[in-house]
């Protein structure tokens, strides 16, 4: 009796063991009232990304070089101090959203205290002390515990003492309060076995974690569009990423009521989608988007009016009828754009759309220039003006109506042309398609809705040798933090294009 009585025991506390080092044990630190939750399935992504080596973190070639010609990216940062940051790589980590204390929390287990004490010390420029019983480095906005071995690291909401900052992590890794693990629909899309990042993001708080993006609001100043995701009903978004070597793969799920604001909005707006558009748009874009709407429908969004008004504004420009030209809209909107390679900050921008009438566009477009004293040069079917150091051609093909802006005389192919990209715009309601190259290798990511509940997304490569996750990591990288479509100080839609006439030039 003793026996099986101690034997029970054993195997109880072997369970309490085994529970309490892995990642479960993290999200009893997430509290209930969370507006998002990231799980992070470390070893599968260090895995897939072939960065472990006899256990221990190492960093592929690629990756190193990546990082070594980004070296102000974050993630950079973040990937160099990998190695040296004492993480336990058999265990889950994961970061959460609140409007409480932090702004963002991330939890990870550590496999080696001191080494990420040191670490961290170096790369911040601080000295961890006790405060509140715990081991803390508190600089900036940011509050760094380690607690045993778990990590802590929490952006503040506001300005505050340490001590404060210090009781509320205590009170996080206490475990005492209401948990996430109590809320089923999260815990749902956190545990999808066959994905190594799980993301749960509630719709109300949406708007909150963005917001405290500079990208985001300057996006949102000159694109209000956005906010019909971001100031809706939607009652929240799940997302699923699953690694392998080959292609990484996104799922997402928009939750929301079928009669919800958002879901009859976006019935009577969207249409039905389509690749052709890609026939005027030059294979070497470095972005796409596109968006399949009913130009009717779509210039009342308010987000829309918005836009026409500041559109309005702007000397000159303003007086075309933007708001007539977009109601022949019939299908897709498109946008290629792509860095000029000869001036910094400047972009090559390619405008293609199917319209009702696109003859009719056009000539409202030249009618306009000769009234401003800019008449065009008629040439092979394109009406062409001079911009600065662009051209900017006007035409249409195949019934798509287009306008380039390009600073070179196009001799490349069209992205109808590239079979994976016609394919993904063929099937998305509203698209997005993004090329890079490392040395040999390009890389692919497209994502899109192809209703307004679901979207998929993949990352892939035009190599099969290629890991594409970690490829995907390298053009991560790559991504710098000021990349921004115009001049940083812009604030408006009007100083974006101010003074685009004075640059309009007629060809002769």
């Amino acid at each position: 009796m003793f026996k099986r009585w101690l034997k029970t025991a054993w195997m109880t506390l072997f369970v309490l063991v085994l529970t309490g080092c892995s990642g479960d044990s993290l999200e009893k630190m997430i509290p209930a009232d969370a507006t998002g939750v990231v799980s992070m399935d470390v070893p599968e992504i260090l895995k897939q990304a072939g960065m472990l080596k006899d256990g221990n973190v190492t960093l592929p070639k690629s990756l190193k070089q990546a990082i070594d010609e980004n070296d102000e990216s974050p993630l950079c940062v973040i990937l160099s101090d990998l190695p040296q940051l004492g993480l336990d790589t058999d265990s889950k980590a994961y970061a959460y959203f609140s409007t409480k204390t932090f702004g963002r929390v991330l939890l990870a287990r550590l496999d080696d205290p001191d080494k990420a004490r040191k670490t961290l010390a170096i790369r911040v420029g601080g000295d961890f002390n006790k405060v509140e019983g715990l081991d803390c480095m508190y600089v900036g906005d940011n509050l760094y515990v380690i607690d045993g071995k778990i990590l802590l690291i929490g952006t503040v909401n506001k300005a505050m003492e340490v001590t404060r900052a210090a009781r509320a992590a205590k009170g996080v890794l206490a475990m005492t309060a209401t948990n996430i693990t109590d809320k089923k629909d999260v815990i749902d899309v956190l545990h999808d076995k066959d994905a190594a990042i799980n993301v749960w993001l509630q719709g109300k708080g949406l708007k909150t974690i963005l917001g405290k993006s500079d990208v985001y609001r300057e996006l949102s100043q000159k694109m209000p569009l956005i906010e019909i995701f971001t100031e809706s009903d939607i009652d929240a978004v799940a997302c699923h990423v699953e690694l392998d070597k080959d292609e990484v793969n996104m799922k997402t799920n928009v939750i929301a009521a079928e009669n919800s604001d958002y879901a009859q909005l976006l019935n009577s707006t969207l249409s039905k989608p389509s690749g052709d558009v890609l026939k005027a748009i030059p294979n070497s874009m470095d972005y796409i988007f596109s968006m399949s709407v009913k130009g009717d429908s779509f210039v009342k969004l308010k987000q829309i009016q918005q836009l026409l008004k500041l559109f309005g504004k702007i000397p000159y420009i303003g007086q075309i009828d933007l708001s007539g030209i977009l109601a022949t809209v019939d299908g897709p909107f498109a946008v290629g754009l792509a860095r000029d390679p000869h001036l910094e900050g400047e972009w090559n921008m390619v405008i293609a759309t199917h319209s009702k009438n696109p003859e009719a566009v056009v000539k409202q477009i030249s009618n306009f220039a000769n009234s401003m004293g800019q008449a065009p040069e008629l040439y092979d079917g394109e009406y062409i003006y001079q911009y600065d150091n662009k051209m900017i051609r006007v035409g249409i093909t195949d019934g798509i109506l287009y306008l380039k802006v390009l600073d070179y005389e196009q001799t490349e192919g069209y992205a109808y042309e590239m079979k994976p990209v016609k394919e993904f715009f063929d099937q998305a309601m509203i698209g997005f398609f993004m090329q890079s190259r490392t040395d040999s290798i390009n890389g692919y990511f497209d994502f899109g809705l192809q209703d307004i509940f679901n979207g998929m997304g993949r990352f892939y490569t035009n190599q099969t040798s290629a890991n594409a996750t970690l490829e995907m990591l390298c053009s991560l990288c790559a991504i710098k933090v000021g990349d921004r479509f115009g001049n940083e100080d812009d604030n408006d839609l009007s100083s974006f294009v101010s003074g685009a006439i004075d640059k309009l030039q007629p060809m002769y």
